[in-house]
């Protein structure tokens, strides 16, 4: 399925912007930040022309429709295309986040202490094999 009819799945009106951020979204591993997905179209060929208030306002969409996650780690918002269900692992030494397959549910809670629930994430917290290692040497 492609990205356009992906968005009209979702409720999602395919605008130019919603169909490249999503493109790309679909096509990284990396969690990037709001300011980072500007960025790389700041820079690149497609999309020079967008706003920072056009991303927030197209990954608020692309959330609410379901077809991003929203990440909260200790130094960003990141976002991530909802490939299937995972969790993620943050490392605190690089920032670098990544997608982890545990067998965990979480719980459906839809408020607490009179705070409205919108989701539930879990994301471990750590040092990464990769910096562990460095450290080691």
């Amino acid at each position: 399925m492609n990205v356009t009819e992906l968005l009209k799945e979702k409720g999602v009106k395919p605008t130019v912007h919603r169909v490249e951020i999503l493109d790309y979204l679909m096509s990284t591993y990396s969690h990037p930040t709001a300011d980072e997905i500007y960025y790389h179209f700041k820079k690149g060929q497609k999309l020079a022309v967008i706003s920072r208030a056009t991303v927030y306002n197209t990954l608020k969409a692309l959330a609410d429709a379901g077809l991003i996650s929203i990440i909260i780690t200790p130094d960003a918002i990141r976002y991530d295309f909802v490939r299937k269900k995972h969790h993620h692992f943050y490392c605190t030494n690089c920032k670098t986040i990544y997608d982890v397959e545990l067998e965990v549910e979480l719980p459906e809670i839809k408020s607490i202490d009179n705070h409205e629930v919108h989701h539930v994430q879990l994301t471990l917290v750590g040092i990464c094999e990769k910096c562990k290692t460095n450290q080691e040497i």
